[in-house]
Formats: C-alpha cells, sequence, structure tokens
C-alpha cells in the first residue's frame, strides 16, 4: 500500500517531471523562433544589401545624367543641321524624279518616231522623203530630251554636294557618345 507520503512524493514527482518537461518545450519553442527570427533578419540584411546596391548604382546612373545631357544639347544642331540636309536632298531629288519623268516621256514619245524611220529606210525612195517631216519631229524632240539631259546633270552635281555635306555630318554625329536604354 502507498502511503500518503508516498502519495505526495508521487504527485510531487509527476509535478516536477510536468514542469521540466513544459520548461524543455517551452525552451525548444523559443529556440525555434529564435532561429526562424535569426533567418528573417539574415534575409532582411540580404535584401538590404541588394537595396543598398541597387541605391548606389542608381546614384552612380544620376550621375552620369549631366553629361549625357550636356552631349545631347551639343549633338542637337549637328542632327537638325543633318535633317535640313536631307530635307533639301529630299527636294532635290523630287524635282530629279520630274525631270527623269519628263526625259522619260520625250523618249517615248521618240520611240514611235525612230520605229517608223527604221521601216521607212527599208522601203522605196518615196518611203524616205515621206520621212522627212518625222526627222524633224525626232529631231526636235532630241533637242529638248538634251536640254533636259543637261538640266538632270546639274540636279545630279547639287545631289552629289548634299551628299558630301551629309556624310560629312553623319560622321561627326557619329563621333556623338553613344547612349543606350
Amino acid at each position: 500500500m502507498i502511503t500518503t507520503s508516498g502519495r505526495r512524493l508521487s504527485v510531487s514527482w509527476a509535478i516536477a517531471i510536468a514542469l521540466t518537461l513544459a520548461t524543455l518545450i517551452g525552451i525548444l519553442i523559443v529556440t525555434r523562433d529564435l532561429s526562424i527570427s535569426n533567418d528573417i533578419f539574415k534575409d532582411g540584411v540580404v535584401q538590404a544589401n541588394k537595396v543598398d546596391h541597387t541605391t548606389d548604382r542608381a546614384n552612380d546612373g544620376s550621375a552620369q545624367l549631366p553629361p549625357a545631357d550636356d552631349a545631347i544639347n551639343q549633338g542637337l544642331p549637328q542632327v537638325f543641321g543633318v535633317i535640313d540636309s536631307l530635307n533639301q536632298a529630299n527636294g532635290t531629288l523630287a524635282t530629279l524624279a520630274t525631270d527623269l519623268q519628263s526625259l522619260g516621256t520625250a523618249l517615248e514619245k521618240a520611240d514611235p518616231s525612230l520605229v517608223s524611220i527604221i521601216g521607212s529606210a527599208g522601203e522605196a525612195t518615196s518611203s524616205a522623203s515621206g520621212a522627212t517631216g518625222q526627222v524633224g519631229e525626232i529631231n526636235t524632240t532630241l533637242v529638248g530630251a538634251n536640254t533636259r539631259v543637261q538640266n538632270l546633270g546639274t540636279l545630279l552635281d547639287r545631289t552629289q554636294e548634299l551628299s558630301t555635306i551629309i556624310d560629312s555630318k553623319l560622321r561627326i554625329a557619329l563621333l556623338l557618345p553613344k547612349f543606350s536604354k
């Protein structure tokens, strides 16, 4: 039989063991929570370092904005000069296209007359005398075409001059610093 003092001793031991187990479980929970907190803190430090590094890079990039702005401002006159030269070249090319169209029309008009003359040359002398009027028309057409060719030569010379100007301005523009997005 268990006596009262034996029961007290058993209850005391049971309470001591329960308290010890509760304390150990509490220590394990606190240790686990501290480990999780430590991991969160370490992750926070890593994230803070990333933010710090990104901020440093952003500050370095912003320090380069004034020189880039100055370079852009210095390069704008050359860019506008190139645009102006391109506009002039465009106008010259439009005039050249019109003159080429006129030359093409004149050559188309001369073509049937030339075909007629070639056919007439193979015929008798009477057919050759009938072609005399057409030869005069061809001569007149060719004189007009010659004038247009001379005009085209002048326009082509101007186009070459503009091309040289554009080339030199583009070479200057290539020397300007390049900036990527």
